[in-house]
């Protein structure tokens, strides 16, 4: 499992929400929820790379485990026969 981060967000970094949290339910007189929704999102280019810069290092790390693990496998199998 990942380890958390500490990073402080950058300034001018919006949050992105989901059309179901961008709705609000907000209570009338009668004290029935009445759902308020929002001005619909505006679409927003994202940097691919620089949102999953952190996969290639993920990935990098998994493969170097698997050859380790798969060296051991190979010394085991020629030391026991």
């Amino acid at each position: 499992m990942a380890k958390k981060s500490r990073r402080v967000k950058q300034e001018g970094q919006k949050i992105t929400l989901s059309p179901a949290q961008m709705v609000r339910p907000k209570a009338d007189e009668t004290g029935e929820a009445v759902v308020v929704s929002a001005a619909a999102p505006v679409a927003q280019t994202t940097n691919l790379r620089e949102e999953y810069r952190y996969v290639i290092a993920d990935l990098k790390r998994i493969g170097v485990i698997a050859l380790v693990m798969l060296a051991v496998l190979i010394v085991l199998a020629l030391l026991l026969t």
